[in-house]
């Protein structure tokens, strides 16, 4: 399933469901893709791998690839950066999620271009539908965090690994701008539960938002996060 503009997983028509804004490119696959389809820096990148790793790793750049198709983009190798992440082309940003078989990849223009503002960054992550174990939650989210946790107890829904995918996809958002590790506590999350909606409280870090703001989706058992570095949002 290729979405663009207003993204949209699974395709469908309500506002809850739209995960990222406009001039986003959204790329989902649940199919393999084999080492072939991949550029040679990519290959050597993954010579070492396993082979469930290689096919993981091919399925992800074919959806950048489309995503970036989507934009007018080149089509080009993505190669891995010091930080082992995925070095986007100039002029674009794009965040990829693995989970199980199933791709998702987002991508987006740094410029603004045909009515769509420019976008610093972008964050997605997809997890399993299920609960964090105990130990991992007190890593994951704060004693204020815990104490929401408690109050949505028996409402159906994993919010500690929302908690989770929520931070991953925060953190992925800005890494590639600032190379800077994050603790999981380092960042605070409010959830909109009636919009599925979140937003995130950033530790003081040069040139970066103090808050960003995401969405969420349950789907097919999955998870998915997506949050959004806008232009605008621009340090204080």
């Amino acid at each position: 399933m290729i979405v663009v503009a207003a993204a949209l997983i699974p395709v469908g028509e309500r506002s809850e469901e739209q995960l990222f804004p406009e001039g986003v490119a959204l790329v989902t696959r649940s199919e393999g893709a084999d080492a072939w389809e991949l550029f040679p820096e990519e290959l050597r990148a993954m010579a070492r791998a396993t082979l469930a790793r290689q096919r993981e790793f091919a399925l992800g750049r074919r959806c950048a690839r489309e995503a970036l198709a989507l934009l007018g983009g080149p089509r080009v190798a993505i190669p891995v950066g010091r930080f082992r992440d995925p070095v986007w082309p100039f002029g674009y940003v794009g965040s990829i999620a693995h989970c199980q078989g199933f791709c998702a990849v987002a991508a987006a223009r740094t410029l603004p271009s045909s009515g769509y503002p420019a976008i610093r960054g972008l964050g997605l992550d997809s997890e399993q539908a299920v609960s964090l174990s105990e130990e991992l939650v007190g890593v994951v989210c704060s004693a204020k965090e815990c104490e929401w946790l408690a109050s949505r107890q028996g409402d159906g829904l994993p919010w500690d690994r929302l908690f989770f995918c929520a931070k991953k996809s925060a953190y992925k958002c800005l890494f590639p701008t600032t190379h800077r590790f994050l603790e999981f506590r380092d960042m605070g999350v409010r959830f909109d539960a009636g919009h599925g909606a979140f937003d995130v409280t950033l530790p003081s870090l040069y040139g970066t938002p103090s808050h960003l703001f995401g969405r969420y989706l349950i789907r097919n058992g999955l998870v998915l996060s997506a949050t959004t570095w806008m232009e605008e949002s621009a340090c204080p």
